[in-house]
């Protein structure tokens, strides 16, 4: 639900989620890690969480309203997909949340166009915490999304921070070619060719050049090998 203070004319979004809903469907620790996550960030390209309410039935969650819409809808209806300006603006910002998010040893672990959302003014901001877990060293938890699973999350090796850069590669083939780099119509099909490697796919006519470097840099195998995970 959207308010608006009254003194202000500030918007705000305002989440509740059922108690009851929670236990019934384990996200205890979900909730709390989006509140916790919430309450330790504070960046333009992160969504803002002002304040957390505990009511009798459920829990509320007061955040900075983000108007624009989701990045994912935006590019369908706008029909973006292959525009190499958008693709370095919305990176940019990605890259900068992530790295806000890194600098508290947080792990965001749920990059994709869907949880991307755009203020009136077009600025990208990040959301949805319900998977980012602060951490120091690996964590061995498998959430994400298909499309978007690092390999040593398929392999349960333990992951670092280092997922979150992966997924930054598939989000930029994505918006770059239209659609992920391992689609398939079942996740173990997926897997599998996250297995295989980026070396495996076919890069389209408007995903060649510097963007397919940059590309192929992030979803690196090995982690230790990522480009921002370079020693």
């Amino acid at each position: 639900e959207l308010w608006v203070h009254a003194d202000t004319g500030v918007g705000y979004a305002m989440k509740g989620v059922s108690k009851g809903f929670v236990v019934q469907t384990g996200m205890q620790e979900s909730v709390m890690n989006e509140k916790n996550v919430g309450m330790m960030t504070s960046s333009p390209f992160v969504v803002k969480l002002h304040e957390t309410y505990n009511g009798s039935q459920c829990l509320y969650f007061l955040m900075e309203a983000a108007l624009g819409g989701d990045l994912h809808s935006t590019y369908h209806r706008k029909a973006l997909f292959g525009s190499e300006r958008h693709t370095r603006y919305y990176s940019a910002c990605v890259v900068l949340g992530l790295q806000h998010m890194h600098e508290r040893w947080i792990i965001y672990r749920d990059l994709k166009p869907e949880n991307l959302l755009l203020d009136e003014k077009g600025h990208l901001k990040i959301t949805d915490m319900g998977l980012a877990k602060f951490v120091i060293g690996k964590t061995y938890t498998t959430c994400g999304t298909p499309d978007y699973f690092a390999p040593e999350l398929i392999t349960l090796d333990g992951h670092t921070r280092a997922v979150d850069w992966w997924t930054l590669g598939v989000l930029l083939f994505e918006l770059t070619a239209g659609s992920p780099p391992f689609e398939a119509t079942y996740p173990m099909q997926t897997y599998s060719k996250v297995m295989r490697g980026i070396k495996k796919v076919t890069f389209p006519e408007q995903c060649q050049g510097d963007i397919a470097d940059l590309i192929k840099a992030l979803l690196k195998k090995r982690s230790s090998e990522q480009l921002p995970m370079r020693p």
